[in-house]
């Protein structure tokens, strides 16, 4: 049995942090460049605890992102395969709800896709994410029960060490998914 979170560099708030303000900067960057009729996305993991990427997580975001771009015609994608966590940023010429309501579909549907979050950014005053709220779709529901993900994390109801349990017991249970 592999344990995933046996390996990777521990990651700090505030390298997570200044990790958050590239992420924005390069989002910024990104969206003055697209095209009538293009949408762009920015993917990542949510891995609780301090090791946010190794070999398995990465593998996990490489294998499931393709998984999400089959079938777009994708222009442009940036792949940071970091200490703080995979990141991808693609330009798909698609409409962006159309893009949004694929991605919340990904990640309720696929056995991993619980772990990505997929932003479908839109610029309105300021440059964010299309919301579930705004498909009326629920909130992401958190990886252990099947309260919203949000309620469970703000009171810390599992620990870390059950979160990281239920992604290596995920992994484990999907080796072949990673090698094929």
């Amino acid at each position: 049995m592999i344990e995933v979170f046996s390996e990777g560099i521990e990651q700090s708030i505030t390298q997570v942090l200044k990790n958050r303000d590239a992420r924005v900067m390069e989002q910024q960057l990104l969206f003055k460049k697209l095209e009538n009729n293009q949408s762009l996305i920015n993917a990542k993991l949510n891995i609780p605890g301090p090791i946010k990427n190794n070999y398995y997580l990465s593998q996990v975001f490489k294998r499931g992102l393709k998984q999400f771009l089959t079938g777009y015609k994708v222009s442009y994608q940036l792949i940071w395969d970091i200490a703080t966590g995979p990141e991808a940023f693609v330009v798909i010429n698609e409409a962006t709800s159309s893009v949004k309501e694929n991605a919340i579909k990904f990640e309720d549907n696929n056995e991993f896709g619980r772990l990505f979050d997929i932003d479908v950014l839109i610029y309105s005053n300021e440059l964010h994410p299309l919301s579930r709220k705004d498909f009326d779709q629920q909130p992401r529901k958190c990886l252990i029960c099947e309260k919203p993900a949000k309620v469970c994390a703000r009171s810390r109801t599992h620990s870390v060490i059950e979160m990281q349990g239920y992604i290596n017991k995920l992994i484990n249970n999907n080796l072949e998914f990673l090698w094929n």
